[in-house]
């Protein structure tokens, strides 16, 4: 409600319009922040993995692709819908990148719309639902989810997740059989997303407090038990993750990661990202993980979360929207938050993507509480609330360059941490892709210097060597490589091609053949595999 100038009185916006205005104003902040996201590169850091390099998925939508991903754990998931979507992008674009990254940034759009609407029909707050969806959008934390290939997962399932508490909203106004069966399907292909899905019941057990009202001391049973079929799908598809993470190896032991460690790592992360979110400053593709961690930091990290569950619980019964998204943020979070440790990060910016959503609530709804009951504060309040999305969406543009390929990636990651030799790899890999060996090698041996066995460091050296003509100096390192893992295909293969350099093609057929024993699909390998065949036929 406004007042013209000159006039008494008040001017009224019509509701609907002022809805659609705010989902305007939501997919141009998006466009401005994400618009140079089609103009970049793939990053090569598992984009090889999911695109690039991966068979089914350069084979398009067609019937084995299909069947394949509802029945691979490649990369540690079981996520058919995450394949199926990167089979559709590579019938649409092939392999240009930017078709792949728009992909990415409309899932983004849809997730921001959908979040708003859901929180907009459980809350009947149109300004309040505004601004959270304007921070889950804009957020610099947010940016790897949106502007990594490889993190299709992420944009996708947070779309799923969002349809599904909208779905809820509209089961709860009205329930019946259909609307609780589009809710389970919904859930069910957030889950085919991405696994992390899985805490979404919580989820909807926690806005059954607030703001939907229906969890009390005398109906929790049945509110319990309408999500038992959602827990069971969930636990079925985290059991399967479990095994295919085990399967590619990123499921770290506790020989390599002790019981303490991970515990003093999960209670980091909780004010790791809350500190993040509150000064999103030195953002990394990759924080490495130090091993240990000092008491002190365990220490203040600890007293942070029990201070802010303190203040929830004080004020549970007056403004239970505190509770509630502080529990959105702890359960949602607690998958990733290192008790069970998945490769060799402490943290990850991507984690925060959809967890991140119950802070903002929390906020966003505790100030909008206090500008209600003091009249005067209403304008300011609004005009910081515009400030700070404004400022946070600058320093996303900024985060959103770094992303423009793998080397200005990971000179940012190395620029903001320290003994990252993941990103000196990652690096020197992307120096030797672009012909630059000689500037590769420093980064490479920096790397094993860190780390003296790191496998794709190793590799990388090899290919770097090999790249100068090297290929003497280089099939040592190539050895060492299958020393530490016999599975490792692309290794047998680089090994076959610098042992047919040197002269010795009874090594490279060997070689060559076992490349393809691991991995039948791989096509280089079998045409080298027919050259040097060829050749040897052709020695007296």
């Amino acid at each position: 409600m406004l007042f013209a100038p000159g006039l008494q009185r008040p001017i009224t916006i019509d509701y609907n319009l002022a809805r659609n205005l705010i989902c305007l104003s939501l997919v141009l902040s998006v466009l401005i922040v994400y618009g140079q996201l089609p103009f970049f590169d793939f990053v090569f850091f598992d984009d090889h993995v999911y695109v690039t390099e991966k068979t089914q998925v350069l084979a398009g939508l067609s019937g084995d692709s299909l069947r394949w991903a509802f029945t691979a754990t490649d990369a540690g998931f079981w996520h058919p819908l995450t394949w199926i979507s990167l089979m559709l992008d590579h019938e649409l674009w092939g392999l240009n990148p930017g078709g792949y990254h728009l992909s990415n940034l409309l899932l983004h759009i849809t997730a921001t719309l959908l979040l708003f609407a859901g929180l907009q029909r459980m809350t009947d707050s149109l300004v309040r639902s505004a601004f959270v969806a304007a921070l889950f959008a804009l957020h610099p934390l947010h940016v790897e989810s949106v502007a990594w290939i490889a993190e299709r997962k992420d944009v996708l399932s947070a779309v799923f997740w969002m349809l599904s508490l909208l779905l809820y909203a509209r089961y709860v106004e009205k329930p019946g059989r259909l609307r609780y069966g589009l809710v389970l399907l919904s859930f069910l292909l957030g889950l085919m997303a991405k696994p992390m899905v899985v805490t979404l019941p919580f989820m909807m057990l926690l806005f059954d407090l607030w703001p939907l009202k229906r969890l009390s001391a005398r109906n929790w049973k049945p509110l319990i038990a309408e999500k038992i079929p959602l827990l069971l799908m969930g636990a079925v598809v985290g059991v399967v993750t479990m095994l295919a993470e085990r399967q590619v190896g990123a499921l770290k032991s506790l020989a390599e990661f002790s019981f303490l460690n991970r515990l003093s790592n999960a209670a980091i992360a909780y004010g790791f990202y809350l500190y993040k979110m509150v000064w999103p400053c030195h953002l990394s593709v990759h924080y490495p993980h130090p091993g240990s961690w000092p008491l002190w930091l365990v220490s203040v990290s600890l007293l942070v979360v029990g201070a802010i569950t303190l203040f929830s619980l004080q004020r549970f019964k007056s403004q239970p929207y505190f509770m509630v998204g502080w529990l959105w943020y702890l359960i949602s979070l607690s998958p990733v938050i290192g008790l069970i440790q998945i490769g060799s990060h402490a943290f990850a910016d991507r984690y925060t993507y959809l967890p991140l959503i119950g802070v903002f609530i929390g906020v966003v709804w505790g100030l909008g509480t206090l500008a209600e009951k003091r009249k005067t504060l209403r304008l300011p309040f609004g005009l910081i609330g515009i400030v700070v999305v404004t400022l946070l969406s600058a320093v996303s543009v900024q985060q959103v360059r770094h992303w423009r390929n793998a080397e200005s990636l990971f000179r940012q990651a190395i620029s903001v941490t320290s003994n990252n030799y993941l990103a000196y790899n990652n690096l020197g890999a992307a120096l030797s892709r672009q012909g630059r060996q000689t500037e590769a090698m420093l980064y490479l041996e920096k790397a094993l210097k860190l780390n003296p066995d790191y496998l794709d460091a190793l590799f990388n050296k090899g290919v770097a060597l090999a790249g100068q003509g090297r290929y003497a100096e280089a099939l040592p390192v190539y050895v060492r490589v299958l020393a530490l893992n016999a599975n490792f295909a692309e290794a047998h293969n680089n090994a076959a091609i610098a042992y047919a350099q040197l002269g010795n093609l009874d090594k490279a057929t060997m070689h060559f053949r076992e490349a393809i024993k691991i991995y039948p699909d791989y096509h280089e390998a079998i045409n080298n595999l027919r050259i040097a065949e060829q050749q040897r036929s052709k020695v007296p």
